[in-house]
């Protein structure tokens, strides 16, 4: 019988396949503490798939911007990990802890800036850095050297997480029905839902107010409220899964059919689509600090839309009244015009019946 593998043993570079080794890595970097079993990753989004296939597409951006990132552990990883939960020093002061650490492991200099941007992407599920030739649709978010990755005791300190989510600027007191979700905002305001791994993007909207990003990792969301022991950055993940339950309710206590075609397109992590449904107290824009504003732009945005294709109109049930007298007067319509032809079509008979008639009496 093998040995089991120890985890902190390993480079970077290998594939964290075994359900056992995928425990070992969530233990060290999120449990804070805290038993994550076996069975519990097991059946969440089918062991963490998503969360997993975004840390090897983080670990090869990190390998190409430096090379020696591939040769670093997960010991290495771990343990940069817990040093950016409990420090609160700035980021230029954690740099020079890491490079003593990973130049005495590697023998390499330099490394330690790309490692630490790799290590934040992780912890706070944001893109922080970016590598060359990087055409990916997420923006990057650049981590200042005199910046601190939380708040600390001293609210006015600069540091990245209140600058990516800078506090409301304003109160609109929007309402958010339970028609305001991912699928409406296709199907009848034409606004396509693109999926990102980037927090920062999330509910940001592209391209002419065309396309609306939404992330969609609720197992990575659900393990820092679990386990952060930082309130700002717990917060902030209660709060997003809030919005991914606004807009992709649960249909019956299951994933909704739209999403679970955006799930097999795009291999979503499946918890996005079981969030608990939100009441109407909960779907309060008052209710929502970092992503108000963002959520205020998109609704207004969807309210502005206008159909643009009978299947749009069709669907646009946003102003019922409007609704029902175009869809009336439609039906009217069309019975008019099918009523005139076969009207059209028995005058037309009846002509050639009489013609007929005289012909034959002739």
């Amino acid at each position: 019988m093998d040995a089991p593998v120890n985890l902190l043993e390993l480079t970077l570079s290998h594939p964290l396949t075994s359900i056992f080794l995928k425990q070992q890595f969530l233990q060290e970097t999120f449990a804070n503490g805290n038993r994550i079993s076996v069975d519990e990753i097991a059946n969440t989004d089918n062991g963490f798939q998503a969360f997993f296939t975004r840390l090897d597409i983080l670990r090869r951006a990190a390998a190409n911007r430096h090379k020696a990132v591939n040769h670093c552990t997960f010991a290495d990883l771990c343990w940069v990990v817990k040093l950016l939960n409990k420090s609160e020093s700035p980021r230029q002061e954690l740099e020079k802890v890491v490079a003593t650490r990973l130049d005495k492991n590697l023998d390499c200099s330099s490394v330690e800036s790309v490692f630490m941007d790799f290590t934040a992407s992780i912890r706070t599920l944001m893109i922080i850095g970016r590598s060359a030739g990087d055409v990916s649709y997420d923006d990057f978010v650049v981590w200042e050297p005199s910046m601190f990755l939380h708040p600390g005791r001293n609210e006015c300190q600069p540091n990245l997480i209140n600058t990516v989510f800078p506090p409301p600027s304003f109160l609109d007191m929007v309402k958010l029905p339970q028609s305001f979700t991912a699928s409406n905002l296709e199907k009848i305001g034409g606004i396509r839902v693109i999926w990102t791994n980037n927090l920062a993007d999330h509910l940001l909207l592209r391209d002419d107010d065309t396309k609306v990003m939404l992330f969609h990792h609720v197992s990575a969301l659900h393990l820092i409220s679990y386990s952060s022991s930082r309130m700002p950055l717990q917060d902030l993940a209660d709060e997003t899964v809030r919005t991914i339950a606004l807009l992709i309710p649960p249909s019956l206590g299951a994933a909704s059919p739209w999403f679970k075609q955006q799930q097999q397109e795009h291999c979503l992590d499946s918890e996005a689509g079981i969030c608990d449904r939100l009441n109407s107290s909960e779907r309060q824009i008052d209710k929502f600090h970092y992503w108000r504003e963002r959520l205020v732009l998109l609704k207004r945005t969807y309210d502005d839309a206008e159909p643009k294709s009978l299947s749009q109109l069709w669907w646009d049930d946003r102003k019922k009244t409007q609704w029902f007298t175009f869809w009336v007067a439609v039906l009217v319509f069309v019975m008019t015009v099918f009523f005139g032809v076969i009207q059209s079509v028995a005058s037309i008979v009846q002509a050639w019946a009489s013609v007929k008639s005289l012909r034959a009496s002739d």
